[in-house]
């Protein structure tokens, strides 16, 4: 065990078979907290929690403390450790568990999932798409970090890194430490075009070099991004900050203290919901792309949309 860690950082045992795994910086603790709560609540027999602290305020920490959590700070292991997400990559290998779910602190979970856990232990994985290919989110550099052919990307799915799952032994094992080798190289890393996406990236570049049929699961029911009931049976909401106060408020109220299922509540307008499900079905493209051609095309927000490239930092 590393001497550097605290005694709260102690108390995930190097032996576990099945843990979950998180991370925030201060803009994201009242997510993160929420995340905690939805688990207490919606998952009452879920594994052990480790969150990985990139930056957390105080307060946030004191929470996280008052409720037995067990916090483990991310060092600088490379000089852009804090960029293009190279830190939640070095967190998937650092976690001390057989099988370990990544959830970022963005979601909440709405009801158990076990079945991930099932599928991480017959699979070696746990993989949903972005519905975004390769083309448009792995650079020249990743490619070049992953030896393998910029044509290689095409026609294959970048895989969503907020909520994702690995058994640390064998090939998994093996992909994912070399996923931190290639990312701890910041041009392989980087984004230089604007939808690039760092670690998904090089994991989903990864995975098909190795893995050439990866099985994917339903993203609709495990990273849902639109409200928390946006299919039947859904699992998980990658709600990205929107959450409702009062939603948060009850989460927090309940990351240590059992009660009833909660699902918290769509905080956008149902009409602008409606509107995005009808230039679905009409221009027949994925959701994330209609609310790109809205934000370019209807609300002047175009040249922010197509060409800001993302860093990875919020704070």
């Amino acid at each position: 065990m590393n001497p550097n860690l605290s005694m709260q950082e102690n108390h995930i045992s190097e032996e576990i078979d099945k843990l979950i795994i998180t991370g925030a910086s201060a803009s994201f603790g009242p997510c993160l907290l929420a995340l905690l709560g939805s688990l207490t609540l919606n998952w009452p027999e879920h594994p052990p929690v480790l969150v990985y602290d990139l930056g957390m305020d105080e307060e946030t920490l004191t929470i996280l403390r008052d409720n037995l959590i067990t916090v483990r700070k991310i060092p600088p292991f490379v000089p852009h450790w804090r960029k293009h997400f190279t830190w939640k990559v070095w967190c998937w290998n650092d976690a001390p568990a057989r099988n370990i779910l990544w959830l970022d602190a963005g979601v909440v979970v709405l009801s158990p999932l076990e079945d991930v856990f099932d599928a991480i232990g017959r699979l070696g994985y746990f993989l949903n798409p972005t519905y975004y290919f390769l083309s448009d989110t792995a650079t020249d550099a990743a490619c070049n970090g992953c030896k393998v052919d910029p044509a290689f990307r095409n026609s294959k799915m970048t895989f969503n890194g907020g909520v994702v799952g690995f058994r640390k032994e064998g090939l998994l094992g093996d992909i994912i430490q070399e996923a931190l080798e290639i990312a701890s190289v910041e041009e392989n890393i980087k984004s230089t075009i604007p939808l690039g996406r760092h670690d998904q990236a090089i994991l989903s570049l990864l995975i098909y070099k190795y893995i050439p049929n990866p099985i994917l699961l339903d993203t609709m029911i495990y990273a849902g991004w639109d409200s928390p009931r946006q299919v039947h049976g859904q699992k998980v909401w990658q709600h990205r900050r929107r959450l409702l106060q009062e939603d948060i408020d009850h989460f927090i109220q309940h990351i240590s203290i059992p009660g009833p299922q909660y699902f918290p509540v769509h905080s956008i307008d149902n009409r602008k919901s409606n509107f995005l499900l009808r230039m679905q079905r009409i221009l027949k493209r994925p959701p994330k792309e209609i609310r790109l051609l809205i934000s370019a095309r209807l609300f002047n927000k175009g040249e922010t949309a197509k060409n800001q490239i993302y860093d990875g930092v919020r704070d």
